[in-house]
């Protein structure tokens, strides 16, 4: 899901937006069938079978040609293997290794083509399996060839990845105009209009228990943190968890139920504990090696339930439901002619209704989102980045905008008018990895940029208007990932 706010240092929005299905995409690096092992492989065979044939030579050219046929039956199947990945068809693709099982069970391609066509379909556990299997007939072989070895190692990370994960980011930040906008249009002094400089902080852990092609269930916490250098009533805490069940019907439909719970504090004070529960169904179009194509369509509807651990008037009481339906449409594409390397884009509106114990905050709210993810890629060296030839570098823009018509006159309002809010955020990013490393994770620099303009019918006593202001926000984040 593109969420603006979620590039911002520290920011949170209390409306859990689904945690999206969406798994990593970029369709698998076109491969060409090396076959390095096998000629080694061979090489001993053949030696073997002239020792042979010195002996009994009829017997010896009888077993060789045998032994040519078997041969052409392994290539063949690789290469069709490879070819029925590199064109989504991860069930083909193990339909043509059958043969190579039987015929050569050790084969390391074997192995290796049946992780990649495993983790297609989504079976974390088997792949993570069959990429240890070609790993080990290939140091039972002396391991001829160190680059087959880093590719089976990255794939069978990602797998990994697939089962339990570990995030965390630090950052520094400075905002122009210290808000928390976690109620997405504020309350009554969650604005000061004062800068100030922060620290923050996040934790994300995922666990699958069950990953397989029609299951998969996943559990997560997190943690986020910012502390103000100055301005402490606005430091911030955010203690939530979730559990995903997803069920398959067939290779492209998914229906998925997600339950997501948040406990916020601000300013070291209790201050909302949240309830979501999201169902959703989503079609995978798998779009294959083309220049532009779709990715995911995702519908779902929301439901929170909010207690805010504050007492405040009966009328300015936000305690209650929201209901939320939404559609999102991502995007696949290659930046540059000639490149494995994918982009993505993101499009997508919700639809919220707000009751509350009150009158003042009841509203409607319309939030229509953009996302653009931009390898940043050499011209000359279309599979390779810019700065670091081997080590991702991504721009990042998200963009919302919402509109909130509130259905009460508005006692905050000088004439008692009903109230309506346009807040337009943008977020920049560029990400550079630093650092890759298959054993103890990757290290990855971020500089980001946020821009909230929000706009606000609402004007209260002595011309104020409370709610219309512009905040900007500069970070520096660093993140590990596991």
């Amino acid at each position: 899901m593109y969420d603006a706010a979620r590039l911002t240092i520290g920011s949170v929005m209390s409306q859990q937006r689904p945690q999206s299905a969406r798994r990593t995409n970029a369709s698998h690096r076109k491969t060409a069938v090396l076959f390095r092992i096998r000629v080694a492989w061979l090489t001993a065979t053949r030696a073997a079978l002239v020792g042979l044939a010195l002996l009994v030579p009829v017997v010896g050219i009888e077993v060789a040609h045998a032994q040519a046929n078997e041969e052409d039956t392994v290539r063949s199947a690789l290469e069709s293997a490879a070819s029925q990945l590199q064109s989504g068809r991860p069930r083909a693709a193990l339909e043509a290794l059958k043969p190579i099982e039987a015929l050569e069970p050790k084969n390391p391609w074997l192995w290796y083509y049946r992780g990649l066509a495993d983790l297609r379909l989504r079976n974390a556990y088997m792949a993570m399996a069959d990429f240890d299997r070609a790993l080990d007939y290939m140091a039972e072989f002396g391991d001829p060839d160190p680059q087959l070895v880093e590719t089976v190692r990255h794939y069978r990370r990602r797998a990994r990845r697939e089962v339990f994960s570990v995030d965390t980011q630090i950052g520094l930040a400075y905002d122009t105009n210290v808000s928390y906008l976690g109620d997405t249009t504020g309350g009554l002094g969650l604005i000061t209009g004062q800068d100030d400089g922060k620290f923050a902080s996040g934790l994300q852990i995922h666990y699958a228990p069950i990953a397989t092609e029609d299951h998969d269930l996943r559990i997560g916490a997190r943690l986020g943190h910012a502390w103000h250098f100055e301005i402490d009533e606005f430091d911030y805490q955010d203690y939530g968890g979730s559990i995903r069940y997803a069920r398959w019907l067939g290779d492209h439909w998914e229906a998925s139920l997600q339950y997501d719970y948040d406990y916020t504090l601000l300013g070291n004070d209790e201050f909302l504990s949240n309830h979501a529960i999201t169902p959703g169904i989503q079609y995978q179009w798998r779009p294959g090696n083309v220049p532009f194509g779709p990715d995911r369509t995702f519908v779902f509807y929301q439901l929170n339930g909010r207690d805010f651990q504050f007492d405040t008037t009966p009328s300015y009481d936000r305690d209650g439901i929201i209901n939320g339906v939404g559609v999102e449409q991502s995007f696949l594409f290659r930046p540059l002619p000639g490149t494995t390397r994918t982009g993505d884009l993101a499009i997508g509106y919700r639809y919220d209704s707000i009751s509350t114990k009150g009158t003042e905050f009841d509203r409607n709210t319309n939030s229509f989102y953009l996302g653009l993810g931009l390898p940043i890629l050499n011209p000359w060296a279309p599979d390779r980045y810019l700065i670091l030839p081997d080590k991702e570098l991504v721009f990042r823009f998200n963009a919302n905008w919402l509109v909130a018509d509130y259905r009460e006159d508005s006692r905050l309002d000088a004439r008692r008018r009903k109230r309506d809010d346009l807040i337009a955020t943008y977020a920049f990013s560029v990400s550079q990895q630093l650092l890759e490393d298959l054993e103890y994770g990757d290290l990855i620099l971020h500089g980001i940029i946020h821009w909230t303009d929000a706009d606000s019918s609402l004007t209260a006593r002595y011309g104020r208007e409370p709610f219309t202001y512009d905040k900007v926000v500069y970070g520096v984040q660093l993140e590990w990932r596991w």
